[in-house]
């Protein structure tokens, strides 16, 4: 508690943010490092509120870089840079040293530096061997003054991290309370996981993470084995305050996945999802949700696992309610779905999409050949794939069947319409194959000629 009659002028993570030009979820992160001033009360609506002169000392101390922004007319004061002579030289290694010091971070390279140079970000020595200047030197040296400048330059590095600092999200009442408890070194797995809850979504893979780091996104490792600190570590590890900024981003690009009913358009489970859903209203294993749908969009076989498990990843089929070793009961030994939760994905007609914007609008069909009429006069019963190949075959003037790979291609492309009846869909007559009713094949039969439909010669 912060007396009346206290003289000390206090600062919020808001204005910390402001007053050293860093995000919100940067200045959030310091909060958490061990040195950082101690809270000294809660505010209005609960904002924790610091000592601003004890913060600014921190500042200096720590985050120089910071510290600068905050002070530009007061650069000697950062003391992670040792005192010296302007005139003083320094080699181009010594400078990437004392960079790196400045900005708590490893030793900055030398070919990075020289890429500097080439960009005219650091300035060209000011010595150079064999200039005929005193003290002689044997490579390329920069005044202290130089290296300074190059040093404490204003820089936006830090808030550039492909998203604004304006941008990230503040820590969530989660994360909050999980550093509070768990204020220790962080594993890459862990922070996976953080990853994953604060998105929305399972944890996020070690491989797209090892990607992050290279990028910049992630930053990386406080820690690595061998590094001759305190305690030795078997793994890189990272502390809250450095893995906070990357949690804190805003949601991917991608979004965190939601199941999805194309584009939300409503739909009715079929008459057969409806009754095998009665007689068996139990979990749901990947194998049967790919059977379901196989029979679901009208395929002879099952959809192929690792279709089902792209459309998990683009969250047109929600993640397993149940997962082995969940602590849940019954156990499972693989993951596994409610009902309620792949029907979306089944009802959901994926063909049919394709059918409205790929097959042929009333207005382009052709007219039945007598060939056709005829046919349907004298069998107007179900078509089986091999019936519809024979009849296209005739009506696009070829004197073979279409192959039934390229019929399956039509259909997997909405051009043939899905079947009318599957074998085990509980309608009557039984059938043993998929089957269509004449007027849902008649679209395709009908549509424009192609390349080599001459008129057939049995409609002349």
């Amino acid at each position: 508690m912060i007396p009346a009659n206290s003289k000390i002028k206090q600062t919020t993570v808001e204005k910390i943010a402001k007053r050293y030009h860093v995000g919100g979820s940067t200045a959030a992160s310091w909060t958490l490092e061990e040195t950082f001033p101690p809270c000294l009360d809660k505010g209005w609506g609960k904002t924790q509120l610091y000592d601003e002169a004890a913060v600014d000392e921190w500042v200096l101390e720590h985050k120089p870089e910071a510290w600068v922004a905050a002070h530009p007319k007061q650069k000697e004061k950062a003391t992670a840079l040792p005192a010296g002579g302007p005139r003083d030289l320094l080699p181009l290694r010594h400078i990437g040293v004392l960079e790196g010091r400045f900005l708590s971070r490893e030793s900055t390279p030398v070919a990075t530096l020289r890429t500097y140079i080439s960009r005219g970000v650091l300035a060209r020595p000011d010595r150079r061997a064999g200039d005929g200047g005193q003290p002689e030197v044997t490579e390329d040296m920069w005044f202290r003054k130089t290296a300074y400048d190059y040093i404490t330059r204003p820089r936006r590095v830090r808030r550039k991290t492909g998203k604004s600092d304006a941008e990230r999200q503040e820590p969530s009442e989660f994360l909050q309370r999980y550093f509070e408890e768990s204020p220790g070194l962080l594993t890459l797995e862990q922070i996976a996981e953080l990853d994953g809850r604060e998105h929305g979504r399972e944890p996020t893979a070690l491989s797209t993470l090892d990607n992050y780091i290279s990028q910049g996104k992630l930053a990386r490792p406080d820690r690595k084995p061998n590094d001759g600190k305190t305690p030795e570590v078997d793994e890189p590890m990272w502390k809250p305050e450095t893995a906070l900024p990357y949690l804190c981003r805003p949601g991917s690009r991608r979004g965190a996945p939601k199941p999805s009913q194309e584009e939300g358009a409503e739909v009715e489970p079929s008459e057969f999802l409806q009754r095998y859903f009665e007689e068996s209203p139990g979990l749901l294993t990947l194998e049967k949700i790919a059977e379901l749908d196989g029979r679901e969009q009208g395929r002879a076989k099952p959809t192929a696992l690792s279709t089902l498990k792209v459309y998990i990843s683009q969250g047109k089929l929600a993640r397993p309610d149940r997962k082995p070793n969940d602590g849940k009961t019954p156990e499972v030994d693989e993951p596994m779905w409610k009902p309620e939760t792949a029907l979306p994905f089944l009802a959901t007609p994926r063909q049919a999409k394709k059918a409205s914007s790929a097959a042929p609008v009333e207005g382009e069909l052709r007219e039945p050949s007598k060939a056709l009429k005829r046919h349907f006069e004298r069998n107007p019963g179900l078509l089986t794939l091999e019936k519809i190949a024979e009849l296209d075959g005739r009506e696009q003037g070829r004197a073979k069947p279409t192959a039934l790979s390229t019929m399956r291609a039509y259909r997997s492309r909405g051009l043939l319409a899905p079947p009318d009846r599957l074998p085990n869909d509980g309608k009557t007559p039984e059938v043993d194959e998929p089957m269509w009713k004449p007027e849902t094949a008649l679209p395709y039969l009908l549509r424009p000629l192609g390349r080599r439909g001459a008129a057939s010669k049995s409609d002349q």
